[in-house]
């Protein structure tokens, strides 16, 4: 079950079907599973072993469509890497994963450590210009797929922690398919689709947009960098169907000036996605804009998923378990025992759909047994239909005063005032309490006040749940992936 062997069947039955584009390049089917064969001759060429690793540090682009599915057609390893990483961040994560031969944008040469230098194939700026296109063309555009089971290794995503090495999460051949089947199972996707990947694809949502077209034989192009402009004449011009998008970029969109959106070819059918807490009608507004429907869910690098169904939508829930990816427990958290409906406790996953574990060169093959929970470190409950909902992480829970606070309530009411339109709480040190309850709120209301922000969290919220430090502020800092950085709140929370 090579997941490259999706390209070659749809090059076969549609070759001239659109497949993969970005602002430089198109390709068809034909001419994607020809690429990724050339490439696959190219690491074959240079000595790439079953299991070597192949790292990619490059943005959304043709090129890393075509060197991801080479590498998986090849045996080998792909390792997509956050291009934004810089100096030892950068040294660390290729110490860790030790490709044999990586692939990057010419103007990150001077980050690349020496060490690994010999190893790279570069992409000028431009169209099919540099050493990776110079070496493909020399290789054979017909490639045997090696033969791979489920449990093989096809990908290595690593986690976006904001402390020490991120950890490598495992993806396997079987998990790949199955993600992709249940997604596009669930979506109703089609070879009429066409995606736009905005999400990274070092992060799971961004190659979740890629590999699911690749699955059904749809089309995806590719975003670089977030542009909001570039967006939305993107998303009108190529009439996009669907898309993976943060909850930061859903801010950006419905902030934006309302005419950019005037036009009446509405062709988006569905946008999954999340990321932090926001209140409905953001989404609500977003649907408006784009059209079609948001699709709040939970899903993780390490696998494991629930989402709403395109049908009935829900926005107060996080989705619902899918078998045919994998199964979802609610599991107390001092002890293994599964936890009632309406009970919070820590959400565990089983199943294809989940990693078997974290890649390291120490121990390199699979880590853990299928049929085990895999604890996720967040907690949620699952109502009395099934429905899941997330309320937040362990180790983000603050505890304040003896008393427990999961930082998702308090932002939900914060998010739910006039102008409000973002929000973080996190913990901050307190000497009598332990920690406290802080907030950073962002608001288009130049008179909105942190006095109004906590009688409106008095009116609903117990009085130990109420931020104690409140800061009004233009924007959230933000990670790379788009995540907050709860680090840098603290600090401004701090310094203010």
């Amino acid at each position: 079950m090579n997941f490259g062997h999706f390209p070659e069947m749809h090059a076969r039955s549609r070759p001239q079907a659109p497949a993969v584009a970005d602002p430089r390049l198109r390709l068809n089917y034909g001419e994607l599973d020809r690429a990724a064969n050339r490439f696959a001759n190219l690491l074959i060429r240079c000595g790439a072993k079953d299991g070597d690793r192949v790292a990619f540090i490059l943005p959304n682009r043709v090129e890393l469509a075509i060197g991801f599915l080479g590498t998986l057609k090849a045996g080998a390893i792909a390792v997509p890497i956050n291009w934004r990483l810089k100096g030892v961040e950068l040294a660390a994560v290729l110490d860790h994963c030790q490709p044999s031969l990586l692939v990057k944008k010419s103007a990150l040469t001077p980050e690349i450590p020496s060490g690994f230098e010999s190893r790279a194939l570069t992409i000028e700026e431009g169209s099919r210009k540099g050493s990776f296109w110079s070496q493909l063309e020399a290789e054979s555009p017909e490639f045997a797929s090696v033969g791979r089971q489920s449990v093989d290794i096809s990908n290595l995503l690593y986690t976006s922690g904001t402390t020490g090495t991120p950890k490598a999460a495992i993806h396997t051949h079987g998990m790949r398919a199955t993600i992709a089947a249940t997604m596009v199972g669930r979506f109703k996707m089609s070879a009429n689709d066409i995606g736009i990947g905005v999400s990274p694809m070092f992060h799971t949502g961004g190659l979740s947009v890629f590999a699911n077209a690749v699955y059904a034989g749809a089309s995806v192009f590719l975003m670089e960098k977030w542009d909001l402009q570039e967006f939305v004449a993107t998303v009108k011009r190529e009439q996009i169907t669907y898309t993976h998008l943060v909850t930061t970029i859903v801010v950006d969109l419905v902030r934006a000036a309302p005419d950019l959106f005037e036009y009446h070819d509405q062709t988006m059918r569905f946008t999954w996605g999340g990321g932090h807490s926001a209140d409905s009608g953001l989404f609500e507004e977003y649907e408006r804009r784009l059209g079609g429907v948001f699709l709040q869910g939970y899903s993780r690098t390490e696998g494991g998923i629930a989402y709403n169904n395109p049908a009935d939508r829900r926005l107060d829930i996080h989705g619902y378990p899918s078998r045919d990816n994998s199964e979802l427990a609610i599991l107390r958290t001092e002890t293994d025992e599964p936890a009632g409906p309406g009970e919070t406790g820590e959400i565990a996953f089983r199943g294809d759909g989940v990693s078997p574990g974290y890649w390291s060169p120490e121990r390199p093959k699979l880590s853990a047994a299928r049929d085990e929970w895999q604890r996720t470190g967040d907690a949620g409950y699952l109502r009395e239909d099934g429905a899941l909902v997330f309320v937040g992480r362990l180790d983000d829970m603050i505890k304040t005063g003896g008393e427990n606070v999961f930082p998702a309530e308090v932002a939900a009411v914060i998010l739910g005032m006039p102008g409000v339109c973002d929000a973080a709480v996190f913990s901050m040190p307190d000497e009598r309490l332990g920690q406290c309850v802080s907030a950073l709120v962002v608001s288009e209301d130049d008179d909105l006040t942190t006095e109004k922000v906590e009688a409106h969290c008095r009116a609903s919220l117990a009085g130990f749940k109420i931020p104690r430090r409140l800061r009004i502020v233009k924007s959230l800092p933000r990670l790379g992936t788009h995540k907050v950085d709860i680090g840098a709140c603290r600090r401004l929370i701090q310094n203010q």
